[in-house]
Formats: C-alpha cells, sequence, structure tokens
C-alpha cells in the first residue's frame, strides 16, 4: 500500500488534484483535509529544531524521536487504512502538510508525494477573495492582517512556505518520491498532465478528464461549516475547467501585480512563470 500525500499553497488547486487521485476505485474517495496528521508530523518538525532546548529532556536522541514519531503517525494511518478497507492506496490532502513532506518521508516507509504549483499572482488573488468572505461573514478565527491589510509580502512568504522544504531537499531519493505538477497545466492540457500523473502514481485517472462532475466525494459542498464557507471555490465538485487561470487580472491592482512579480521574481524563475 502506497500512501499518497497532496499538498501546495492554500488556493493551488489543491482540492482539484485530491478529486482526480481519487477517480481511481483503487483508493479512498476524495475526504475532508487530514490536518490531524499534519500537527503530528509537525510536532516531530519542532522536536528536532528545539531537540537541545527542549526535546532531549524526553529522548535520548534524534533517532529515538524520530522512532517515537514515526509509530504515532504509522498507527494514525494504520486507523485511516481500516476505515477505507476497500481502498489498495490512501490519498490524503491537507495544503500545508507539503512544508512538511521531507518530514513525512522520514517516518513513513511506502509513500509519494505530488505538489501542486499555480501561478503566485492567482494563488494571492485567490486568498485576498477568502479573506474577503471571511470578513463579510464576521470569520475571524483565520482572518489575520495577511488578509485585511492585503500584505503581499506576506502571501508570498506564505506561498514560499509551502514549497521551499521540497524544492530545497537535497536526497536524490526524496526527490524520486515527489511530482511537481502546474494548475496551468492541469487546467490547459489536462489530457497530458494528467497522463503524467498517472505514470507517477500508477493509478488509472483517465474518467477525471471526461468527467463534469466529481463522482467519488464524500464532502457535501453545499453543507459546509462556517469555518469552510470561505474557501469554497464554485469550481469545486466541476469537471475540469480553465475559467480560473490569470483571474488576478480582476482582483489586483498593476502596483501590486508588479510587487509580486519583483519581490517574488525567485518564485517566477523557479517555477517558469
Amino acid at each position: 500500500m502506497t500512501y499518497f500525500f497532496l499538498g501546495g499553497c492554500p488556493r493551488s488547486g489543491t482540492t482539484l488534484l485530491q478529486n482526480i487521485i481519487c477517480s481511481d476505485t483503487k483508493v479512498n474517495p476524495l475526504i475532508g483535509e487530514v490536518g490531524y496528521l499534519y500537527h503530528l508530523v509537525n510536532a516531530y518538525s519542532t522536536g528536532k529544531i528545539d531537540f537541545e532546548s527542549q526535546s532531549k529532556y524526553y529522548f535520548s536522541d534524534v533517532a529515538e524521536l524520530r522512532n517515537f514519531s514515526a509509530g504515532l503517525v504509522n498507527k494514525f494511518l494504520e486507523h485511516i487504512r481500516k476505515r477505507y478497507t476497500d481502498a489498495t492506496h490512501i490519498v490524503l490532502k491537507y495544503p500545508l502538510i507539503a512544508e512538511l513532506f521531507p518530514d513525512i518521508y522520514e517516518l513513513v516507509e511506502d509513500v509519494k508525494f505530488i505538489l501542486i504549483i499555480r501561478d503566485p499572482r492567482d494563488t494571492i488573488a485567490s486568498l485576498i477573495n477568502v479573506g474577503n468572505q471571511m470578513a463579510i461573514q464576521g470569520e475571524n478565527r483565520h482572518l489575520t492582517p495577511m488578509f485585511t491589510e492585503r500584505k503581499l509580502s506576506e502571501f508570498l512568504e506564505f506561498y514560499r512556505r509551502a514549497y521551499a522544504p521540497s524544492w530545497n531537499c537535497k536526497l536524490a531519493s526524496f526527490q524520486t518520491k515527489i511530482a511537481y505538477i502546474k494548475y496551468e497545466h492541469l487546467a490547459l492540457n489536462p489530457t497530458v498532465a494528467i497522463q503524467q500523473l498517472q505514470d507517477f502514481t500508477g493509478l488509472n485517472l483517465s474518467s477525471s478528464i471526461k468527467d463534469d462532475k466529481w463522482q467519488r466525494s464524500q464532502i457535501n459542498y453545499s453543507q459546509l461549516s462556517d469555518a469552510e464557507k470561505p474557501w469554497y471555490s464554485e469550481l469545486y465538485g466541476k469537471g475540469i475547467s480553465s475559467a480560473s487561470v490569470g483571474r488576478y487580472r480582476q482582483v489586483l491592482q498593476q502596483e501590486e501585480i508588479n510587487l509580486i512579480q519583483r519581490e517574488g521574481a525567485d518564485i517566477f524563475r523557479i517555477f517558469g512563470y
């Protein structure tokens, strides 16, 4: 059994990607985000960083911390597997779990990672729209100054955070376990992009190209919680569409576009935007 972990900056197309990967009946259906696992793995990641100041009082060395954390994480994964007994492989998505992909690689044996990348201008524009919906709804839990004050430099750091750990990981064995896919490639050239995903995953994803609605989703998008509603996209549940490509021009002012391109020049260079 392979565990497929899907991630990327929020609003980069992770849910579309999840629908595509879950279109094969050999995997579990499209289910809610695995935030619980993010926190388990983040405890391990933080424990390594803070080993000398904190963790050394509880673990003999980093290896013991790793073994203990692997036990917790794999027990949870086994719990998931038992809930979806018909699945040959398990597909799990949480956008910011991408920042922990190298840590998961240290803890779980049979894994593959898929990192979806989207034009940072479109991603940030979509995040701004999320913030607007939070404000309208009065949802304050995640409504940070990054959203309310359109702090573009913070948005760029938020974007980098999702990709830098995997991109900068020098382990050749890790890089063989990860696929990088552009949202625009999926939206504009779905046949080619999905063939590449099939080659990487070994799954049959061909039905996702022609489906005009999501066939294997267990999420009812008409009954989202108040916390989820600002993140809803009108494209959820529908066939692959290019409608959101380049939409940033409707949201961002030209000076904002210039700032993103200037301060995010490294992102544009690395990802080819």
